[in-house]
C-alpha cells in the first residue's frame, strides 16, 4: 500500500503525533500521515491525512522524498500551530519536536526512513543510533 506523510514545519519544530493502541504500530511517534485512497495522488493524501489527524490545515511546500511506496512532503501550516484537534481513534497524544532532538520522545514509527526524510529536507538530525541502517530512498527532490 501506499502512503503519504506531512512533515509540518513551524518555528524550526516538526509536528509528531502519538498512533492510537488500537492502531497499527500503536503508541509509536510519526508524522501525520498514511494510507493514500485507490488512485489518490500523493499530495491530496498528505494534505487529506494530515487535517484528518490533527484537524490542521497544511500547505506542501515541496516534495522530499519516496521510500518505495512512502512519499514524505514538507509541508507549512495555514492556521494556529494551537488549533490542533487529535483524531481520538488514530492518535493519544502530539508533540512539536526540534528534529536534532527526536530522539528524546520514544519510538518513533520507520525511523530508517524519518532520519533521512528530515536531513533531506535541511534539518539538523541527531546522530544515528547503533545499528541502525537508514533507509535510501528511490527518489529524492
Amino acid at each position: 500500500m501506499s502512503s503519504a506523510w506531512a512533515l509540518i514545519e513551524d518555528r524550526e519544530e516538526i509536528l509528531f503525533v502519538r498512533r492510537a493502541f488500537g492502531v497499527g504500530r500503536g503508541g509509536q511517534w510519526c508524522p501525520p500521515g498514511g494510507t493514500m485512497w485507490h488512485d489518490e495522488w500523493p499530495e491530496v493524501a498528505c494534505v487529506r491525512e494530515a487535517f484528518e489527524e490533527t484537524g490542521l490545515r497544511v500547505t506542501i511546500e515541496r516534495p522530499i522524498a519516496v521510500f518505495e511506496s512512502a512519499h514524505f512532503f514538507l509541508c507549512s501550516l495555514n492556521n494556529s500551530r494551537d488549533d490542533i484537534r487529535l483524531r481520538s481513534e488514530e492518535c493519544i497524544d502530539s508533540a512539536w519536536i526540534s528534529p536534532a532532538n527526536l530522539l528524546t520522545v520514544g519510538t518513533i514509527m520507520d525511523l530508517r526512513r524519518i532520519l533521512p526524510t528530515l536531513e533531506l529536507a535541511g534539518f539538523e538530525i541527531p546522530p544515528v543510533p547503533d545499528g541502525l541502517v537508514t533507509a535510501v530512498p528511490q527518489k529524492v527532490f
